[in-house]
């Protein structure tokens, strides 16, 4: 928490799209008990999945990764 934003993050070597899911299902549950909506998710990676990627998009994840591994 920042300036009074939230933001959520989760650090990998490399994401697959288990792993983006995953995320996407622990920061509903953390808004859920602090009671307040995260201002971002975010993915850190050095390598991701394509697929992990084009999940990510659609959940409202924003990635950043070294390389995207087809």
């Amino acid at each position: 928490i920042h300036d009074e934003k939230m933001y959520l993050i989760e650090v990998k070597s490399h994401a697959e799209l288990e792993d983006v899911e995953w995320f996407y299902d622990k920061a509903q549950i953390v808004e859920k008990i602090l009671e307040r909506s995260a201002e971002k998710l975010i993915v850190v990676a050095v390598n991701a999945d394509k697929e992990a990627l084009e999940q990510a998009k659609e959940l409202g994840i924003e990635v950043v990764c070294g390389a995207v591994i087809e």
